[in-house]
């Protein structure tokens, strides 16, 4: 199955999060805007991984989640990746806590590498995925969609468990479900 772990979001920052995704929904190009129900923060995608190693998942997401005391996370502007003049990922960035979230993905590479899992090639960037560019057709009216979002403040959640997550495509686009949540110590 394919697997992430992640930080989920309360209701209350998705439905913010629908309603940046609504101010930039008049671009021309063709995005496909992600379901702001299953809108998180990515620590690590593991891809697929067979059910007998997810004993091994849930035992280093338990491990690092133990070096953590709950902390918060504040949710605002905006990006793309990999850069503005190409634009494929949009992104809702990540203010106040993007130092811990780091090290809580760095703590979750070294466990799983230590278990066999391969390392991630890119540096781990802290954001929440809200659209894909699939037909870029006016990079300029993004750039400046984006501009004017960046100062947005989505709000402030606590961090006090992170998930080990199940994604299952579908024509649709991917769903989302939790196996097993991990608490942070308290």
């Amino acid at each position: 199955m394919r697997v992430f772990i992640a930080v989920e979001l309360p209701e209350s920052l998705k439905k913010e999060i629908s309603n940046i995704q609504k101010r930039m929904r008049d671009l021309p190009d063709k995005i496909k805007w992600v379901d702001h129900s299953s809108v998180h923060i990515t620590l690590k995608f593991l891809g697929e991984v067979k059910e007998k190693a997810l004993d091994s998942v849930f035992k280093a997401t338990h491990d690092v989640a133990q070096r953590f005391q709950p902390f918060m996370v504040e949710i605002k502007g905006t990006g793309v990746f990999p850069k503005p003049d190409r634009p494929r990922v949009i992104w809702i960035g990540v203010g106040e806590g993007s130092d811990k979230l780091a090290r809580m993905a760095q703590y979750l590479e070294e466990e799983l590498s230590n278990r066999g899992f391969p390392r991630e090639r890119k540096k781990w960037v802290p954001h929440l995925t809200i659209g894909r560019v699939k037909w870029l057709i006016d990079k300029e009216k993004i750039r400046r969609k984006v501009d004017e979002e960046k100062k947005t403040q989505a709000g402030q959640m606590k961090v006090e468990f992170i998930s080990v997550m199940q994604s299952r495509l579908t024509p649709e686009g991917a769903l989302y479900k939790p196996l097993q949540r991990f608490y942070l110590k308290s």
